[in-house]
């Protein structure tokens, strides 16, 4: 699997066949193939008002509800035409009774996209998810900053050209992207950095974990599972009340102490 389009996303088909569409997506950066019986055509208006302008379902899961018939919807699902309380949807009314916001309500704030983030603990790792069923760890951040307005992309070859680098680590803040290898060169690991020297990433489950100079600290097993390679900035540049600090070490205790020490 690729990815995955969430309720409302806009797409662009390219061709046609055997009942299956190409279509593009990510803002022009990626293509797929998706079933036709998903897709529904619009007018240019609503294409570009889903794509700039829409509405966000803010819960983990909801419901639509019509007279006959009721359809889930997930975290960061786009809401055709809802005024508040209903949306249209293919000619139909349906009725959304969960937590909901404008695209033009959400500021670009760091506290307020890590509580959202933070909703996500212990949902399954799948490549490619962007649902609580299954998340994968460039697809959760991209869900994240995408609902603030930040055009990320969702696939780490695109990422490290985007962004702006942080060049040392006393001037990381909260909500920064740090990338990570496993330890083979290659970028293939992402997380949002929190205070307290911690971060927000996907490793078979959304978890969060510490993080310092070297990299990501995985104090259930004890070691450092993937190596920092670089920070960069997505959300705009905030004052530093408290400065994240990526420079300390963890060290493991010995086995009758069972507590990590930073040094």
């Amino acid at each position: 699997m690729l990815s995955q389009l969430l309720l409302g996303e806009a797409v662009e088909i390219l061709d046609r066949a055997d009942g299956m569409a190409r279509v593009c997506f990510d803002r022009g950066r990626q293509e797929g193939f998706v079933n036709e019986d998903q897709l529904l055509p619009v007018a240019d208006t609503v294409y570009h008002k889903q794509l700039h302008e829409p509405a966000y379902a803010l819960d983990l899961f909801g419901m639509l509800m019509g007279d006959s018939f009721a359809m889930p919807v997930t975290f960061a699902a786009r809401l055709p035409a809802y005024d508040g309380l209903q949306l249209n949807h293919d000619g139909q009314r349906l009725l959304y009774s969960g937590q909901a916001v404008l695209a033009a309500d959400l500021a670009q704030d760091a506290a307020l996209m890590l509580r959202f983030g933070r909703k996500w603990l212990y949902v399954s790792e799948l490549p490619g998810g962007r649902t609580p069923t299954g998340v994968g760890n460039v697809e959760l951040v991209q869900l994240l900053l995408d609902l603030l307005g930040v055009n990320f992309p969702r696939s780490l070859a695109s990422i490290t050209t985007e962004g702006v680098n942080v060049d040392f680590v006393e001037q990381c803040q909260t909500g920064d992207v740090a990338f990570f290898d496993a330890g083979k060169g290659a970028v293939n690991h992402v997380g949002l950095l929190l205070p307290g020297s911690e971060v927000l990433h996907v490793s078979g489950r959304v978890r969060i974990d510490a993080v310092d100079h070297l990299g990501i600290f995985n104090r259930e097993k004890g070691r450092y599972t993937h190596r920092l390679r670089v920070v960069k900035r997505f959300l705009p540049d905030a004052a530093l009340t408290q400065p994240i600090s990526l420079d300390d070490r963890f060290v493991e205790q010995p086995e009758n102490s069972r507590q990590i020490l930073i040094f």
